[in-house]
């Protein structure tokens, strides 16, 4: 019998502010080093998904923000050699002021801006799906990496929940 396909459980949070949301500027201490990517990390055993959201969102940035939810569930093969189940996290945040930490800088990125950004290019295409989500919809998929990083092939599906 083969081995199984074990994956690493994720989450992506997009955090709003007005017309902005949040980026993280990998320090260079990262593997991902003056990239932007969005808040998020591992989910720690035993953790609720959205609790997980939620504690990465404080410790990276020291915001506690509104309504968050879960709007979708993203298989990633092969991102720095390994494998996700992304959970991905929208929020909003009443306060711009946010908490600097060791992993980068935080900054607030208008959305007209967005393509102006140095970013995994996996980022963007969820983003636009998750923007685009109406309330009763969810985004699934798939992402499969090569091994620089590049994504071979992305299939992103809006779903009803």
């Amino acid at each position: 019998m083969s081995e199984r396909h074990a994956v690493i459980p994720r989450t992506m949070c997009f955090i709003f502010h007005g017309d902005s949301i949040l980026f993280m500027k990998g320090s260079e201490q990262k593997e991902w080093a003056g990239k932007y990517d969005p808040i998020g990390g591992h989910i720690e055993q035993g953790e609720d998904v959205l609790d997980s959201a939620l504690r990465e969102i404080e410790e990276e940035s020291g915001l506690r923000p509104s309504n968050a939810s879960v709007r979708g569930v993203i298989h990633v093969t092969n991102f720095f050699k390994k494998n996700i189940m992304l959970f991905i996290v929208t929020a909003e945040s009443d306060v711009a002021e946010v908490v600097h930490g060791e992993e980068g800088t935080l900054e607030w990125i208008p959305q007209n801006k967005l393509d102006e950004l140095n970013t995994f290019d996996d980022v963007k295409p969820i983003l636009e799906k998750v923007v685009a989500l109406e309330p009763h919809q969810i985004l699934t998929g798939s992402i499969t990496f090569d091994d620089e990083n590049i994504p071979q092939t992305i299939q992103l599906n809006t779903r009803e929940a």
